[in-house]
Protein backbone atom coordinates (compact mmCIF):
# COMPACT_ATOMS: atom_id res chain seq x y z
CA UNK A 1 0.00 0.00 0.00
CA UNK A 2 3.19 2.18 0.86
CA UNK A 3 4.39 1.87 -2.58
CA UNK A 4 0.93 2.85 -4.28
CA UNK A 5 0.48 5.87 -2.57
CA UNK A 6 4.46 7.02 -3.08
CA UNK A 7 3.63 6.16 -6.75
CA UNK A 8 0.66 8.38 -6.67
CA UNK A 9 3.00 11.43 -5.05
CA UNK A 10 5.05 10.79 -7.62
CA UNK A 11 2.32 11.09 -10.34
CA UNK A 12 0.46 14.05 -8.60
CA UNK A 13 3.57 16.21 -8.77
CA UNK A 14 3.95 15.36 -12.86
CA UNK A 15 0.41 16.27 -12.99
CA UNK A 16 1.01 19.64 -11.32
CA UNK A 17 3.59 20.30 -12.96
CA UNK A 18 1.90 20.19 -16.30
CA UNK A 19 -0.93 21.59 -14.86
CA UNK A 20 1.38 24.70 -14.31
CA UNK A 21 3.44 24.52 -17.21
CA UNK A 22 -0.01 24.24 -19.38
CA UNK A 23 1.29 20.89 -20.76
CA UNK A 24 -1.35 19.02 -21.90
CA UNK A 25 -2.19 15.61 -21.21
CA UNK A 26 -4.43 12.95 -21.62
CA UNK A 27 -4.58 10.49 -19.44
CA UNK A 28 -3.06 8.88 -16.08
CA UNK A 29 -2.45 5.02 -16.87
CA UNK A 30 -1.54 2.41 -15.03
CA UNK A 31 1.22 0.05 -16.36
CA UNK A 32 3.57 -3.14 -15.22
CA UNK A 33 5.73 -0.64 -14.47
CA UNK A 34 4.10 1.45 -12.01
CA UNK A 35 1.62 5.05 -13.36
CA UNK A 36 2.14 6.81 -16.29
CA UNK A 37 1.76 10.42 -17.17
CA UNK A 38 1.18 10.74 -20.93
CA UNK A 39 1.93 14.61 -21.85
CA UNK A 40 1.53 16.15 -25.05
CA UNK A 41 5.54 17.57 -25.12
CA UNK A 42 5.62 17.84 -28.75
CA UNK A 43 5.37 21.72 -29.08
CA UNK A 44 7.50 22.19 -25.21
CA UNK A 45 10.34 23.81 -24.59
CA UNK A 46 13.19 21.57 -23.42
CA UNK A 47 13.02 23.85 -20.35
CA UNK A 48 9.50 22.39 -19.94
CA UNK A 49 10.11 19.04 -20.17
CA UNK A 50 12.97 18.61 -17.90
CA UNK A 51 10.88 20.51 -15.13
CA UNK A 52 8.17 18.31 -16.18
CA UNK A 53 10.06 15.23 -15.58
CA UNK A 54 11.48 16.27 -12.51
CA UNK A 55 8.67 16.93 -10.96
CA UNK A 56 7.95 13.77 -10.17
CA UNK A 57 11.00 12.55 -8.30
CA UNK A 58 11.12 16.21 -6.73
CA UNK A 59 7.76 15.28 -4.69
CA UNK A 60 9.13 12.06 -3.30
CA UNK A 61 12.23 13.70 -1.97
CA UNK A 62 10.62 16.59 -0.42
CA UNK A 63 7.87 13.40 1.17
CA UNK A 64 11.65 11.70 1.88
CA UNK A 65 12.46 14.80 3.79
CA UNK A 66 8.87 14.83 5.75
CA UNK A 67 8.76 11.78 7.15
CA UNK A 68 12.25 11.04 7.50
CA UNK A 69 12.23 11.86 11.23
CA UNK A 70 9.11 10.14 12.22
CA UNK A 71 7.94 6.85 12.16
CA UNK A 72 6.94 6.43 9.20
CA UNK A 73 10.80 6.16 8.10
CA UNK A 74 10.53 3.09 5.74
CA UNK A 75 7.83 5.52 3.79
CA UNK A 76 10.70 7.89 3.71
CA UNK A 77 13.14 5.47 2.30
CA UNK A 78 10.53 4.42 -0.35
CA UNK A 79 10.38 7.50 -1.59
CA UNK A 80 13.86 8.60 -1.92
CA UNK A 81 14.61 4.76 -3.73
CA UNK A 82 11.40 5.83 -5.70
CA UNK A 83 13.04 9.18 -6.30
CA UNK A 84 16.91 8.05 -6.93
CA UNK A 85 15.60 5.19 -9.36
CA UNK A 86 13.14 7.41 -11.70
CA UNK A 87 16.66 9.38 -12.29
CA UNK A 88 18.63 6.42 -13.89
CA UNK A 89 18.69 7.61 -17.58
CA UNK A 90 16.65 4.53 -18.95
CA UNK A 91 13.63 4.84 -20.98
CA UNK A 92 10.64 5.41 -20.27
CA UNK A 93 12.38 6.19 -16.45
CA UNK A 94 12.09 10.12 -16.01
CA UNK A 95 15.95 10.45 -16.15
CA UNK A 96 15.80 8.69 -19.82
CA UNK A 97 13.14 11.28 -20.40
CA UNK A 98 15.63 14.30 -18.73
CA UNK A 99 18.20 13.06 -21.57
CA UNK A 100 16.34 12.98 -24.02
CA UNK A 101 14.44 16.07 -24.26
CA UNK A 102 18.19 17.88 -23.51
CA UNK A 103 19.82 16.05 -26.40
CA UNK A 104 16.60 17.18 -28.85
CA UNK A 105 18.22 20.33 -29.55
CA UNK A 106 21.34 19.15 -29.84
CA UNK A 107 21.92 16.24 -31.58
CA UNK A 108 20.06 13.81 -34.73
CA UNK A 109 17.03 11.81 -33.75
CA UNK A 110 18.97 8.56 -34.71
CA UNK A 111 21.72 9.70 -32.57
CA UNK A 112 19.02 9.76 -29.66
CA UNK A 113 17.54 6.87 -30.14
CA UNK A 114 21.54 4.73 -30.39
CA UNK A 115 22.20 6.46 -27.49
CA UNK A 116 18.91 5.64 -25.54
CA UNK A 117 19.18 1.56 -26.59
CA UNK A 118 23.12 2.21 -25.99
CA UNK A 119 22.38 3.11 -22.55
CA UNK A 120 19.29 0.97 -21.62
CA UNK A 121 21.59 -1.78 -22.84
CA UNK A 122 24.42 -0.54 -20.45
CA UNK A 123 21.84 -0.49 -17.13
CA UNK A 124 20.22 -3.72 -18.38
CA UNK A 125 24.29 -5.76 -18.12
CA UNK A 126 24.51 -3.66 -14.77
CA UNK A 127 21.00 -4.86 -13.37
CA UNK A 128 21.85 -8.61 -14.32
CA UNK A 129 25.29 -8.55 -12.47
CA UNK A 130 23.44 -6.82 -9.26
CA UNK A 131 21.12 -9.51 -9.45
CA UNK A 132 23.07 -12.29 -9.76
CA UNK A 133 25.62 -10.84 -6.88
CA UNK A 134 23.11 -9.97 -4.70
CA UNK A 135 20.13 -12.38 -5.37
CA UNK A 136 17.55 -9.48 -5.42
CA UNK A 137 15.44 -9.75 -8.17
CA UNK A 138 13.58 -6.12 -7.50
CA UNK A 139 15.96 -5.35 -10.35
CA UNK A 140 14.62 -7.40 -12.68
CA UNK A 141 11.72 -4.80 -13.21
CA UNK A 142 14.87 -2.01 -14.17
CA UNK A 143 15.98 -4.53 -16.41
CA UNK A 144 12.06 -4.97 -18.00
CA UNK A 145 11.80 -1.22 -17.79
CA UNK A 146 14.83 -1.16 -19.78
CA UNK A 147 13.77 -3.69 -21.97
CA UNK A 148 10.72 -1.77 -23.13
CA UNK A 149 12.81 1.35 -23.43
CA UNK A 150 14.76 -0.41 -26.40
CA UNK A 151 11.90 -1.82 -27.70
CA UNK A 152 9.98 1.72 -27.71
CA UNK A 153 13.21 3.63 -29.24
CA UNK A 154 13.36 0.66 -31.90
CA UNK A 155 9.90 1.89 -32.49
CA UNK A 156 10.27 5.22 -32.58
CA UNK A 157 13.07 5.14 -34.88
CA UNK A 158 11.82 2.75 -37.27
CA UNK A 159 8.28 5.77 -37.75
CA UNK A 160 10.76 8.27 -37.91
CA UNK A 161 13.13 6.42 -40.80
CA UNK A 162 9.82 5.55 -42.62
CA UNK A 163 8.37 8.84 -42.21
CA UNK A 164 11.67 10.56 -43.78
CA UNK A 165 11.80 7.65 -46.42
CA UNK A 166 7.74 8.18 -47.59
CA UNK A 167 9.08 12.46 -47.70
CA UNK A 168 11.69 11.66 -49.88
CA UNK A 169 9.58 9.37 -52.06
CA UNK A 170 7.00 12.03 -52.01
CA UNK A 171 9.60 15.08 -53.14
CA UNK A 172 11.35 12.95 -55.77
CA UNK A 173 8.34 11.74 -57.50
CA UNK A 174 6.17 15.18 -56.42
CA UNK A 175 3.14 13.87 -56.36
CA UNK A 176 0.18 16.29 -55.04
Amino acid sequence: MAIFIALCIHEIGHIIAAIILRIKYERVKITLFGFNLKADTRNVTTLKKVVLFIAGPFFNIVCYFIFLSTKYIEFAQMNLFLSLINLFPIMPLDGGNICKAVMENRVGDISICRYMIMTNSFFIVCFIVIIYISKNYLFLLLILMALNGILKENEYMVEKSIHYSYSKFKRKHKFY
